[in-house]
Order: C-alpha cells, then sequence, then structure tokens
C-alpha cells in the first residue's frame, strides 16, 4: 500500500477515511519538527502537512514516490509551489471553509485592540480596578471611521460584510479590483497602496505571503499611516518587519497594533510584548471547531480524490 503521512493532529475521525486506501503514519498528538519530518516523507506517496513545516525542493527531491501535498491551510508560502508541479505533484489547500472564522477573528481583534479589552482584563485580574473614572482606557469607536483591508478575498470581503453592521467605510486594495457587483454588494470603494494607508483609521491584512509581499509594512510604510491607526495582521507574519513595527509603536507612529500571525514563530520580540497598545494572539484564525473540522475534511478528501484520478477542489496554482 502506498503511504500517506500525516504531519499533525486533525479534527474528528476524518483519517479513518484513508483506511483501506494507505498506509498511513500519523502525527497524532502534536505536530512534527521539520528533522522528524525530512525523515519520514521520503517514502510518502500523499502528504498532508501543516504550514509550520516546509515542503522545499529538498523535501521534494527526497521524495521520489510523492503525488500529492495537501496543506492544512490557504497560504502555502511554506511550499515550493511552482518546484512540485514541474514534478507532476499536486498542491491543494482549504479555502472558503475558514473564511468567516478568520473573518471573525480579525473583527475580535480590531475590537480589543480599539477598546482596550486586553488591557482592562489584565486591570481587574490584577486588583487595579478602582471603581468608574470617565477617562479610564478610552479607546476608539469603529462606527463611522474608515475601514482598510489590504488584500480582499474571501477572507477580505467577509470582514467588510461585517464591518458593514459597524457602519464603517471599507476601503481595499488588491491585486485585482473586484467585479463591480461585489464592490456595490459590499459597499466597498477600492485605492491604491498609498491611499490605503493614508485614509484608513483600521487597516486589516489578509493579503498572502509573497515576494511583493515580504516587509511590504517597514518603517517608510508606517510613516505614511495615521497617526491615530490601528494595524491588525491576521495574514502572514513576515508582510510586517517587525523591527520596523517596533521602532514605529515606540516613536508613535501609529496607535496600535494587534497580530494573530508573527514574522517568525514562535518567537516574540520582548518590545511587542511589553507594550500595552500591542495585543498578540497565537495564530487562531481559523481555530474555531466548525472551521478547524471542515479543513480536516478538506485535506483527507484532496488526498482520496488524487488516490482515485479525480481532480480535487481546491488545487492551487
Amino acid at each position: 500500500m502506498d503511504k500517506v503521512l500525516i504531519t499533525g493532529p486533525l479534527i474528528g475521525d476524518s483519517v479513518s477515511r484513508l483506511a483501506g486506501h494507505f498506509r498511513v503514519q500519523y502525527s497524532r498528538n502534536e505536530v512534527m519538527n521539520q528533522a522528524a519530518f525530512s525523515q519520514a516523507v521520503t517514502d510518502a506517496w500523499g502528504i498532508v502537512t501543516m504550514t509550520s513545516l516546509s515542503v522545499d525542493r529538498h523535501i521534494i527531491d527526497s521524495s521520489p514516490r510523492l503525488k500529492v501535498i495537501s496543506n492544512l491551510g490557504v497560504g502555502c508560502d511554506n511550499i515550493d509551489v511552482s518546484y512540485a508541479q514541474s514534478k507532476g505533484i499536486i498542491v491543494t489547500n482549504t479555502p472558503d471553509v475558514l473564511s468567516e472564522s478568520t473573518a471573525e477573528m480579525g473583527m475580535g481583534l480590531l475590537l480589543a485592540t480599539s477598546r482596550r479589552v486586553i488591557e482592562g482584563d489584565r486591570m481587574v485580574k490584577a486588583g487595579d480596578f478602582s471603581g468608574w473614572e470617565i477617562d479610564l482606557l478610552l479607546g476608539s469607536e469603529l462606527n463611522g471611521k474608515t475601514l482598510g483591508i489590504l488584500g480582499c478575498g474571501r477572507i477580505g470581503q467577509s470582514i467588510a460584510r461585517m464591518a458593514g453592521g459597524f457602519e464603517m467605510q471599507v476601503l481595499y486594495c488588491n491585486r485585482s479590483r473586484l467585479p463591480t457587483e461585489v464592490e456595490a454588494r459590499l459597499h466597498l470603494s477600492a485605492v491604491d497602496f498609498d491611499g490605503l494607508l493614508e485614509k484608513s483609521d483600521f487597516l486589516v491584512i489578509t493579503a498572502p505571503l509573497n515576494k511583493e509581499s515580504h516587509h511590504l509594512f517597514d518603517l517608510k510604510t508606517f510613516e505614511r499611516m495615521k497617526a491615530s491607526a490601528i494595524l491588525i495582521n491576521i495574514g502572514r507574519g513576515p508582510v510586517i518587519k517587525e523591527v520596523d513595527l517596533i521602532a514605529a509603536l515606540e516613536t508613535n507612529l501609529i496607535a496600535g497594533v494587534a497580530l494573530d500571525v508573527l514574522e517568525t514563530p514562535p518567537s516574540v520580540a520582548e518590545q511587542l510584548k511589553e507594550r500595552t497598545n500591542v495585543t498578540l494572539t497565537p495564530h487562531l484564525g481559523s481555530a474555531t471547531t466548525e472551521a478547524r473540522s471542515a479543513m480536516s475534511d478538506l485535506v483527507i478528501d484532496a488526498v482520496l480524490d488524487v488516490h482515485q484520478g479525480r481532480v480535487p477542489n481546491y488545487v492551487v496554482g
């Protein structure tokens, strides 16, 4: 039997569907580290991989039987997709099913940061709350403000729809303009990157990581943003140059930031941990039972589809 390597835990019992079709090596309790992955992958026909593991040329070349790489997540910057395709390997991902949960996370971070929820939580738990004060932890309302979205795909469009409930003006910057009917339905206005920076009171990053977006947010970028702006990143960590973000926060170029993704996870700069206007979460964008269960089903679907000669629903590239 061909071998399928599952590099980390999945939700539900979707793995059982591989029984009778494959010999399964399943890291049920934790995500494999890169060294263990490199050793286990050499005889694999299929891989179900987590975005924390690199599937580079070395991994691909060391796996001559490999036919499918099924990625648990949307972003595939952990995979050398073009090289895999040149070897006849199908690469898949899991979009759509996580759009709502990730958009909800973005809005949650937006509210938590703008209304200083984390600061308030820490104050009460530390016993530092002595009673109501008129100027205690004053934040900023979303209502009537301008929200900018960098990368208005499925997740960005879900955020735009949710922002409409707060009566926000929503701008977006995308590689290509959305259809006019989508713009009209979501009350979206297209702007260039400079316009997004200059006009946004809140700016949410949902863009993928590529050569163009790597360190797109550097000191020069922060200098063009409003001093009152709050930045939210639920896309990819390296889109922000963290050393420049720290400098921007220390010099009050922007008002605050919320990061669900980091430049070099899991390490976190001490300067970010120390600041009260920084909200940090451990890559929880799609972390709902509903989304992660659906993602787990999709990665197994893709492996079975390729094995049975069908084209998977979500082929990358």
